[in-house]
């Protein structure tokens, strides 16, 4: 049997909850590419409390419906007539503000209800109207009814979920239901969240993202050819994968790969497998196949990671990664580490990088491609774009101290920084700025980086 079980890691137990140490990869995964997700498992086993405590310490605008007793109308507010049109009355609990939205008890929805919640969970509308600011669909359920279960494991009017709508979760988790002693223990005596419980979360999130494209680039062929001999291996099996789900399922291991947990690319495509699978979501599914199917799939010939390759998946910091892409002659990795970075990073951070290695590759790699150039000159242009103003701030403000907070940071740059006043400025102006000096001192790393190998 493949080893399912993922390094352990303490960023779920630190928001209180136990046990859940093979999710934890997927949950990050998830989270990281605001894939929409579907926890199945019994009552009482911290669904709903999990979700809740995640959009907590993300700080997330979030709201949780329940589905058994869920209306459109909660979702989009109440209609009334206008003139020859409807419109509808925002209420404090709708969903067009949201940032995150948890559908609670799915499986109990009215068939009718399930049809209207295909946009939101697929494509983040309403109605036909996109919902601007939603990242993440959460949803949990019961498990479905299994004709093997005992009377105390059947949920009366929990159904199972429409195949269709199924498809649209991109990762179906089932959750675990026997603990360890510890964590049994851990259980009882009523675990809380840890006070830097936010901060590690969004710290593995953030770099998950930040290896996306440079696993695609690197696992990518590998990955293709397994879920494309997995796909065959379950059909023999009587498991069907739908076109959507091959590449769900290819986007899954990668994005697990990019979490970095995992010794061997088997043992997350595996555990990807296991929880890419929707039929979840209807039925019981036998493990046996898909660890026949995983099997299968193997044998089909792996390609090398060289050692540049081990080497930007190891390092941790986005601008270290760039600088050794830099040193490799594989364009299409460089390509793609520089992208990850530069999504990876806050605003102004981007804005700093982006100054840094634009004259870099103009100068020493000018056949680096356009979608490079593109996406880092959209910074560039912002910073080059700064014109002087005025602007009155009332200086009881909290505008006003970081303004005066800014201009010390810029009075202590020396005559060689002063390239990155303009950063600070246009941070401020953008008003994504939180720390000057911190800014400071990664523009001063990027620089010390980037130069050392192209400069």
């Amino acid at each position: 049997m493949p080893n399912t079980q993922a390094p352990q890691s303490n960023l779920i137990r630190d928001l209180g909850i136990v046990g859940w140490y093979q999710q934890e990869a997927p949950m990050i995964a998830a989270l990281a590419t605001e894939t929409p997700l579907l926890l199945v498992g019994p009552h009482g086993t911290g669904k709903s409390l999990l979700l809740e405590r995640l959009a907590k310490v993300m700080d997330l605008s979030f709201r949780h419906y329940n589905a058994s007793i869920l209306n459109f109308d909660d979702l989009i507010g109440f209609p009334i007539p206008d003139h020859d049109r409807v419109k509808y009355l925002r209420t404090p609990v709708d969903a067009w503000d949201a940032q995150a939205i948890f559908i609670d008890e799915i499986s109990r929805c009215r068939p009718d209800l399930q049809n209207r919640l295909f946009p939101l969970i697929h494509e983040k509308k309403l109605q036909g109207a996109a919902l601007p600011q939603l990242q993440y669909r959460w949803s949990a359920m019961n498990p479905p009814p299994d004709e093997n279960a005992s009377e105390d494991e059947c949920y009366i009017g929990a159904q199972p979920l429409d195949p269709a709508l199924a498809d649209r979760f991109g990762w179906i988790i089932a959750i675990p239901t026997e603990l360890q002693l510890d964590d049994r223990f851990d259980l009882i005596r009523g675990p809380e969240i840890k006070p830097n419980a936010g901060v590690n979360l969004q710290k593995a999130i953030q770099q998950t993202r930040s290896r996306m494209q440079i696993s695609k680039q690197i696992f990518g062929e590998n990955v293709l050819r397994y879920v494309d001999a997995v796909a065959m291996a379950l059909h023999h099996s009587n498991i069907k994968l739908s076109n959507r789900r091959l590449r769900i399922l290819y986007d899954n291991i990668l994005s697990l790969l990019a979490t970095q947990r995992f010794d061997s690319p088997s043992d997350a495509s595996f555990l990807a497998l296991k929880y890419s699978i929707p039929q979840r979501a209807q039925r019981s599914i036998d493990e046996e196949k898909l660890i026949r199917a995983h099997r299968a799939a193997l044998r089909v010939k792996a390609l090398p990671v060289d050692d540049i390759c081990r080497r930007l998946l190891q390092e941790p910091d986005p601008v270290e990664r760039i600088a050794i892409a830099l040193s490799s002659t594989d364009e299409d990795i460089m390509v793609a580490t520089i992208l990850d970075a530069r999504a990876s990073l806050t605003f102004p951070k981007r804005l700093a990088l982006s100054t840094v290695l634009f004259p870099v590759l103009v100068t020493h790699k000018p056949n680096t491609p356009a979608i490079v150039f593109e996406a880092i000159g959209e910074d560039v242009s912002l910073v080059e774009s700064l014109v002087p103003t005025v602007e009155s701030i009332a200086t009881h403000s909290q505008r006003y101290i970081l303004a005066d907070s800014v201009s010390k940071s810029c009075a202590r740059l020396s005559d060689t920084e002063v390239w990155i006043e303009d950063i600070l400025w246009t941070a401020f102006r953008q008003e994504q700025l939180d720390d000057p000096d911190a800014l400071v001192s990664f523009a001063r790393t990027c620089k010390q980086i980037i130069t050392e190998v192209l400069g």
